[in-house]
């Protein structure tokens, strides 16, 4: 038996998302497909655009047989932090054999070797890194300028794309966890990540996510898979979506102005404290705060990343109480899938929860689960619809 790992968010699941499934099952024959996938909060520092459930049912629906969810403060957390939660995981499951990622870059012991060298930094090269940081500049940029001037050759078209980051980090985490789960990449095809251009039936999700705000759905239909284009618009006609970062700006906005612990929320630091309550109390919306807030140190996905921290009540001391994923949460399963899942009963070396209603009995430490619980609750303030709450109870796995 043979099982592949998949790390996804699918925010929505598009053509790309397809061809990378279809490619990863050709390039390692594998039996089962197994996909660790972001909740309703995703590391872009953004919510889904439809919930959880919808998207799990669109990634069954593709190819995937389990689906995973990601605890919440990984799946907001940095590059570094997503990556080990995801991987960490996965490991945890004891049958994934081989994990593939898309990259830009497209080959893997060179990725690999830039993976090891990062794990044990020489001093010469922590020396220029420090440099670099002084001059201001993120710490993204300053890593890059400075793995290039100590390898004395340009690989900013490595270090500097960001699935070649994320690709990085999977592989440290793999390194780091002495995991013997295969890394595997494949060459991006398509727009860039950000990219609001298309490829003939590609797309970005950034330019998806734009047109289904748009309501513009002719566009979604050549660059989406139907089934998963008919799960979106059921969503919508509920009034369970799309869902936005502004649709949670009240919130942020009144917990930056009352809580005088912003500097205990994850990733604050050097003062920016200051400059975020400073933001809050010039702007109402989450735009301009993060405009205001933002600089050549700080990237505009930091700041996002922040501010889904502030809403979701997540400090720095929660990273420190737990080394990676306690539970694995089960969303769906192919009925091919179940026996997978029996599988993983067996053999996995943290508690699996298909019931929510036993979390509690389940998990010796439910503070991260809890969080999850919270993150839908919250999220669930966006839908048009009458009031819902507490769906992670409501809600049974899904069966495809």
């Amino acid at each position: 038996m043979s099982v592949l790992g998949l790390i996804v968010e699918y925010n929505p699941l598009h053509n790309g998302h397809i061809y990378h499934i279809k490619k990863s099952i050709e390039m390692t024959k594998a039996d089962f497909v197994v996909a660790v996938m972001s909740g309703n909060f995703v590391q872009r520092g953004i919510p889904s655009i439809i919930d959880k459930w919808s998207r799990t049912e669109s990634a069954l629906l593709s190819g995937i047989d389990l689906v995973i969810e990601l605890p919440t403060i990984y799946a907001v957390s940095t590059a570094e932090k997503f990556a080990y939660g995801a991987i960490k995981l996965l490991d945890s499951l004891h049958i994934v054999d081989y994990i593939s990622f898309g990259s830009e870059h497209g080959f893997i012991d060179e990725l690999y070797q830039i993976s090891k060298f990062l794990l044990d930094e020489p001093e010469d090269y922590k020396s220029l890194l420090k440099n670099y940081l002084k001059s201001g500049i993120t710490y993204a940029k300053a890593r890059e300028v400075a793995l290039s001037k100590y390898f004395g050759r340009t690989i900013d078209n490595i270090i500097g794309n960001p699935n070649n980051i994320l690709g990085i980090e999977y592989i440290k985490s793999l390194i780091k966890l002495n995991s013997n789960i295969k890394p595997l990449t494949l060459k991006r095809f398509g727009p860039g990540y950000n990219s609001l251009e298309t490829v003939e039936s590609f797309a970005s999700a950034t330019y998806l996510r734009k047109a289904i705000n748009d309501k513009n759905y002719s566009i979604l239909e050549k660059y989406m898979p139907q089934y998963s284009l008919e799960i979106l618009k059921n969503c919508i006609a509920e009034g369970h979506g799309p869902v936005n970062l502004d649709d949670f700006a009240k919130i942020v906005v009144y917990r930056l102005r009352n809580d005088a612990s912003v500097k205990d929320v994850f990733d604050v630091t050097e003062g920016l404290e200051n400059r975020i309550k400073k933001a809050s109390s010039l702007y109402n919306n989450l735009s301009d705060i993060i405009g205001y807030i933002k600089t050549k140190r700080y990237t505009e996905s930091r700041i996002r990343r922040i501010m889904m921290h502030v809403l979701l009540d997540i400090d720095s001391s929660i990273y420190l109480k737990f080394d990676g994923p306690n539970y694995i949460r089960i969303l769906g399963a192919t009925k091919k899938g179940l026996k997978l899942l029996r599988e993983i009963k067996n053999k996995a070396s943290i508690p699996i929860i298909t019931k929510v209603s036993e979390y509690n009995k389940i998990l010796s430490n439910v503070e991260m689960f809890e969080i999850d619980l919270k993150a839908t609750d919250i999220y669930t303030l966006a839908y048009t619809n009458e009031p819902v709450s507490s769906l992670d109870f409501t809600k049974k796995f899904i069966v495809k």
